[in-house]
């Protein structure tokens, strides 16, 4: 095997030449790939035009980002009065590096009027501005426009972005090809002043740009590090010259900027207003559950349209541990064997007996570096482990992997026709090549359109939307509605039969109603409503009257009996049964007696103190010595706030790490220096003989939990640091049902029973 290049290849050749000389190129292939993409979501001849009349999904995650839409289309995403009602919904606890496709779905939802359009238009779009990014740049690597052509479209329509819908923001993978670009640039590059000669418009370019390169998602700007810290390290191996390592530490530092400045709301807000143990938690095992395998990237995607391919994948998701989000992961069989073809490339440069052009060992150095991070028990993992637990997808950099194996197909290709055939035949040639690989290549990347899939999110959606626009015409503008069950917001598992994020149709598909789910757990407006949840639900319509809601929504698949003896006793309280029925009968509402209250402006303990009612419930007088009584269904007048504890009604006091890894109590006041925490308690299954880990402020403590009911007593000293938490971290949280010890998916550790503090 000998591949080398039949002309030098110096440097790329600079990008905006190639956008603004080959735009007929990238148009043409832009408004194909939308198209297409249309009618591979939704069939021929149906696709030809773009749907707008329901989202290509609609469960799960999907509710989540549509949500978002409307939040950024309503106002922006920080604040929101009509969710959470009426604490509001703050999303400022959840950091992200999104402000580049938030602009871009405010300004669709500004011309469709619907975030249901915007989240379908955006969708379809991104396939255009990854063709149009990836020509541009496999152009100015020297490709020919046809096999540019053709691995853009490739590259564009990935299995990954049909599988990763219910994740949109991932689907605009187009920044990939740009830090190929900058990694090429800096690679390549033998000029000792990278940035020469400078000016204000150049420099403003240069921040703007990176500010742009971050704000499409922190897992890409942090994918895109990564390549340019290879070719920085590269480049500086290549030329011997340290200097050569300068370019990429402008490129990184900008980026990093961008990202802070993407977060700085949420960094601001969380200094103010303390952190959220409740909210974004991540473990540093997560970044070893969802990496990916190799088999993943080689297999045939999981809907492949040939039966035999399609089980033969499906049978290894099926019988193989850890399969998660990252069965998303396959390359398809042309990026298959460009994988393929990294591996023979380094032997063959290790073996150095003839000549490699440069951009092939390149690519190779880059894709098998990416793949150490994606891979399970590799760079990720290392990552997660000692620098942060934030980043845990680590599977999503496979797109990364893509591009470069598909450059290195198409690259190898060219060189090999530009070998063996003449001059005057190539075009030809290619032109035929390209077009049968692209046929071969979208047959094995895409699945096919699933009418029936869309008819169903079809009938589901329209069954919600006509259920809430009936409330909504049944009430006057801005109405309050008060949703049942008590659901927390965000990344929760089922309750019963109802999904995380089911409860956001209410808001979704209504213009002026205000709903009191989605507030951030873990803040007031949350506990506000977790507590209120506990009561009878003769005093949650107490409460909620003095609030002025004006009707009551019940979801029957958050009960574990369908809601029966909750519709009952409310029309015996209501004298009358629900006003709407959901043509699923599936959901319920009732319309309530109410007067309009305005709340505009009050804070939230003026709202607390409106409805008479106090976030963390009923509290009863009690002195540290004298400790909590988990038994009970209120607290002590000394406690702040308590976090991590299942209200779950068979589990009760059980630590839930499916609320948060720890159980958190908050004082009011700090607590003594010294003194012994005195704790009665029960380890769930697995945590039986292993040590609970207890943090009072920056101290930790391991306790041996032996099995049963025991009195365990641990001496703290907290060096005379004041502190007012104390948090308590089982080792082994586990579900009943995983546990084989009964129904439930809540994650527990521990029962709290007594706990009392002696100085």
């Amino acid at each position: 095997m000998n591949i080398k290049t039949t002309s030098t290849f110096s440097n790329c050749k600079p990008l905006q030449g190639i956008f603004l000389a080959e735009w007929r190129w990238w148009l043409i292939g832009a408004v194909f790939s939308f198209f297409l993409a249309s009618i591979l979501m939704s069939g021929w001849p149906t696709g030809l035009l773009p749907n707008i009349h329901y989202p290509y999904a609609y469960q799960g995650d999907t509710f989540s980002h549509t949500w978002l839409i409307q939040r950024a289309v309503e106002g922006w995403i920080f604040d929101n009065p009509r969710s959470g009602y009426p604490f509001g919904s703050n999303f400022l606890d959840y950091p992200g590096s999104d402000s580049g496709s938030l602009l871009l779905l405010k300004l669709l939802g500004w011309i469709s009027g619907s975030a249901f359009i915007s989240f379908n238009l955006f969708f379809l779009l991104g396939f255009s501005a990854t063709f149009i990014t990836s020509f541009c740049v496999l152009r100015s690597i020297g490709l020919s426009k046809i096999f540019a052509a053709c691995a853009a479209l490739l590259f564009a329509f990935l299995p990954f972005p049909f599988f990763r819908l219910a994740h949109l923001f991932y689907t605009w993978y187009f920044l990939t090809p740009l830090f190929y670009y900058l990694g090429f640039k800096i690679f390549f590059n033998d000029k000792d002043r990278f940035f020469h000669p400078l000016s204000f418009l150049k420099v403003s370019g240069l921040v703007a740009g990176c500010i742009i390169l971050a704000s499409f998602g922190v897992y890409y700007a942090l994918f895109g590090t990564i390549i340019l810290s290879i070719a920085a390290i590269a480049a500086w191996a290549r030329s011997g010259k340290i200097r050569r390592i300068s370019p990429a530490i402008v490129f990184i530092s900008l980026i990093i900027f961008g990202i802070f400045v993407n977060v700085a709301p949420n960094l601001i807000y969380q200094k103010n207003h303390g952190n959220n143990v409740e909210v974004a938690i991540r473990s540093p095992v997560d970044g070893e559950n969802y990496a990916f395998k190799l088999v993943q990237l080689l297999l045939p995607q999981q809907s492949h349209r040939n039966l035999k391919l399609r089980k033969l994948t499906q049978i290894y998701s099926s019988s193989y541990p850890l399969i998660n989000e990252n069965a998303t992961s396959s390359l398809g069989l042309i990026g298959a064997i460009g994988f393929v073809l990294v591996g023979l490339v380094t032997l063959l440069k290790l073996a150095g007996r003839k000549p490699i052009d440069e951009r092939l060992t390149f690519l190779a150095c880059i894709v098998l570096v990416l793949f150490l991070f994606g891979t399970i028990g590799g760079l990720g993992a290392i990552f997660s482990m000692a620098i942060s637990s934030l980043i845990r997808g680590w599977n999503r950099i496979n797109v990364f992997i893509a591009f470069g194996t598909l450059s290195m197909f198409f690259l190898v290709l060219q060189m090999y026709l530009q070998r063996f055939c003449s001059t005057r035949h190539i075009t030809f040639i290619s032109t035929i090549i390209a077009a049968f690989l692209g046929l071969l290549g979208l047959y094995d990347q895409t699945p096919p359109a699933n009418a029936a899939h869309n008819q169903h999110i079809k009938k589901i959606f329209e069954r919600d939307r006509d259920f809430v626009h009936q409330i909504e015409n049944s009430l006057p503008v801005a109405s309050a509605i008060y949703q049942l069950p008590y659901m927390p917001f965000p990344e929760i598992p089922p309750m019963h039969q109802l999904d995380a994020y089911d409860l956001m149709a209410g808001v979704l598909h209504s213009k002026s109603l205000r709903w009191n789910y989605a507030g951030m757990k873990g803040r007031e407006g949350d506990s506000f409503y977790r507590a209120l949840a506990q009561e009878p639900i003769e005093k949650q319509l107490a409460v909620i009257k003095r609030l002025g809601f004006a009707g009551l929504y019940i979801d029957k698949r958050g009960f574990e009996d369908h809601g029966k003896s909750l519709i009952d006793t409310l029309t015996q309280l209501l004298g009358t049964g629900p006003t709407l029925i959901r043509s699923d009968n599936e959901a319920v509402f009732f319309k309530l007696p109410h007067t309009a209250v305005d709340l505009t402006g009050l804070t939230n303990t003026d709202i607390m103190q409106k409805a008479e009612y106090d976030t963390r419930g009923t509290r009863y007088s009690a002195t540290l010595a004298e400790g909590i009584d988990f038994t009970r269904d209120d607290w002590p007048t000394f406690i702040r706030h308590v976090s991590g504890i299942s209200t779950q009604k068979n589990w009760k006091h059980w630590s839930d790490a499916n609320i948060a890894p720890q159980v958190r109590l908050d004082f009011y006041t700090p607590l003594p220096t010294k003194f012994e925490l005195i704790l009665v308690a029960e380890p769930f299954g697995p945590n039986a003989n292993q040590h609970l880990t207890i943090k009072v402020g920056a101290k930790a403590y391991q306790v041996l939990m032996p099995p049963g009911i025991s009195e365990m007593r641990i001496p703290v000293d907290t060096g005379n640091v004041p502190t007012d938490f104390i948090e308590f971290i089982p080792p082994y949280p586990m579900s009943p049902r995983m546990a084989n010890m009964g129904p439930g998916r809540q994650k527990l550790g521990i029962r709290f029973i007594h706990l009392r503090i002696e100085p």
